[in-house]
């Protein structure tokens, strides 16, 4: 369950009163999720009702982060993109006070969610020409917002579980943390002008099967911009590659790389340089997911009602990359 902030249809509906795109006629909660809480709400526009996403962001996302979040996607849709940019109200503003908490609504988005076992290379191929536009709106946005989920980030869950008592725990974070300080001195680094260094924009940063939308067989939107901030192009695909061209049983699937690979640079060519870089943004891409699995099934909550994802994915395609280039 996802619902933090328990609202009422009144509480709703006047909420509503500050945007001009109709008036109350129902609503839900939806429990799926993990950090904020998400109500559809049925909007009566008087030829039909029309359903919104109501979101109020919770502790895990920071205020001063959300015109960046809101602006990408806003972004995004502008470069024909389908996700769910958030909805002005009657003073222009894209983010609202609910109970104390910044909220917006965001348009309902057809479809569902990809299962993992439902990825084939059709839609490895449709991804890839996604994610190759996403990339290529990314580098116009003219927002900046630092990851915060980079290497600091790996090192800390690190440092902390090997500070921790459990020795299996402890070995397994003092190995990371050596191969984390290998990939430091071979990590790019950000130059001050797009035609030096790696392509640099906006990406993604967490685009998962349950991030991406498919309806009858195609691609129907894209969502969760909670992650998104300013990183090498390169390294966002490497995230992508690894969610999506590995089997169930974390075993690499070439015909997905290839229909990826393949039809992003149909859109944007990759360059030597990112090619050449790909095989250690790939180890780093595994060690940032690696790092947080490790962390979250270390310090668990038992009393949570959220399963912590095994950390097991993620060793493997980190050793996968170790011994593999992909370029």
């Amino acid at each position: 369950m996802a619902v933090y902030t328990h609202l009422d249809f009144a509480e709703i509906a006047e909420f509503l009163s500050a945007y001009d795109i109709g008036t109350l006629a129902g609503f839900e909660p939806i429990l799926q999720g993990i950090d904020n809480t998400n109500y559809k709400i049925m909007v009566d526009q008087d030829v039909r009702v029309t359903p919104y996403i109501l979101t109020i962001f919770e502790s895990r996302i920071d205020p001063d982060d959300l015109p960046f979040f809101m602006g990408f996607m806003a972004h995004c849709r502008d470069h024909e993109l389908n996700c769910p940019a958030p909805i002005a109200g009657k003073n222009g503003e894209h983010i609202a006070q609910l109970h104390r908490k910044a909220a917006a609504i965001f348009p309902f988005l057809d479809g569902h969610n990809i299962d993992p076992m439902d990825i084939t290379p059709d839609i490895c191929a449709q991804l890839g020409e996604k994610c190759a536009q996403l990339h290529e709106a990314g580098r116009s946005f003219k927002l900046y917002r630092s990851n915060s989920m980079g290497m600091e980030a790996w090192a800390a869950r690190l440092q902390k579980l090997q500070s921790q008592p459990d020795a299996h725990f402890q070995d397994l974070a003092s190995n990371y943390l050596n191969e984390l300080k290998l990939l430091r001195a071979q990590w790019p680094q950000f130059a001050t002008s797009q035609d030096t260094g790696l392509p640099v924009g906006a990406v993604h940063a967490d685009l998962f099967p349950d991030n991406v939308f498919q309806l009858n067989g195609q691609i129907s939107g894209i969502i969760d911009f909670y992650f998104t901030a300013t990183d090498f192009l390169a390294y966002d695909l490497a995230i992508v590659l690894n969610a999506w061209c590995f089997d169930a049983d974390h075993q690499f699937v070439p015909d997905r790389r290839d229909l990826l690979l393949d039809h992003y640079q149909s859109v944007r060519p990759l360059r030597d340089d990112e090619k050449h870089a790909f095989q250690v943004l790939a180890k780093g891409a595994a060690l940032r997911f690696l790092s947080s699995r490790l962390h979250d099934l270390c310090f668990h909550d038992a009393n949570a009602l959220v399963t912590p994802k095994d950390p097991a994915e993620y060793i493997k395609k980190f050793e996968f990359h170790r011994h593999h280039a992909l370029f």
